[in-house]
């Protein structure tokens, strides 16, 4: 027993490391990598940390408004949380872009690009709902009032959020008899949307009708039917 002891304790030695100023690092024995706790007790986890599965680490939030997992810029002029996931789910960012499959130097070849037609007829089969929401479901304004994790500038903002009992969304089995490239299934059973794949059917949409708009203006002006 006391030998296997002694084993783990050289084990750990190795992946774990106190530095002079407090800060605990989680195997490593430099602050470039791994797990990182300062005194302050937040811990974070260098992004060259990679696991199987695509997993760094999953956490428990034990609060609704509690953010469980924060990405966060470490510059002195960025204070402002870059990605962060709340307890109930929502899933923020500062700032989205998105680089497609079709993109130069998205890290692969370039793919061949086809136009979009019949757009304004996709647009018309796809169909929007209000959807009764349970994301604030049993947080009280007491609760709110009282909550470390919020902002005292931000508290107005959320008992706003706290009101609205309802959300927009578009039906996932639904849009994928419209338009399937727009839809994703994950490893979960559930069909994800990509609300951003339906910009480009939008645009083209609209350019679809202003063709429409822009001749019956034409034909309306031949006859003299329309003011200039």
């Amino acid at each position: 027993m006391v030998l296997v002891l002694f084993a783990v304790a050289a084990q750990a030695q190795t992946a774990i490391k106190v530095h002079s100023n407090g800060r605990v690092s989680l195997q490593s024995s430099t602050t470039s990598y791994g797990i990182q706790i300062p005194t302050s007790g937040v811990a974070s986890f260098q992004p060259n940390v990679f696991v199987s599965y695509g997993r760094i680490a999953s956490s428990k939030a034990f609060n609704l408004l509690a953010k469980a997992w924060i990405v966060h810029n470490t510059s002195p002029s960025y204070t402002t949380d870059a990605f962060y996931v709340l307890g109930n789910g929502n899933v923020y960012s500062y700032g989205q872009y998105t680089i497609t499959p079709s993109t130069p130097g998205a890290g692969g070849e370039k793919l061949d690009s086809h136009p979009i037609e019949n757009a304004t007829e996709l647009i018309s089969g796809m169909k929007g709902y209000y959807v009764d929401s349970n994301e604030f479901e049993g947080i009280t304004q007491e609760e709110l009032e009282g909550n470390e994790n919020i902002l005292p500038e931000a508290l107005e903002g959320i008992l706003k959020d706290l009101e609205r009992g309802k959300t927009v969304c578009m039906n996932a089995e639904e849009l994928e008899e419209i338009l399937p490239e727009a839809v994703r299934h994950d490893p979960e059973g559930r069909i994800a949307i990509n609300y951003n794949a339906i910009v480009p059917i939008l645009i083209e949409a609209f350019k679809e009708q202003q063709a429409r708009i822009d001749q019956l203006e034409a034909i309306l002006e031949e006859r003299g039917m329309m003011k200039k």
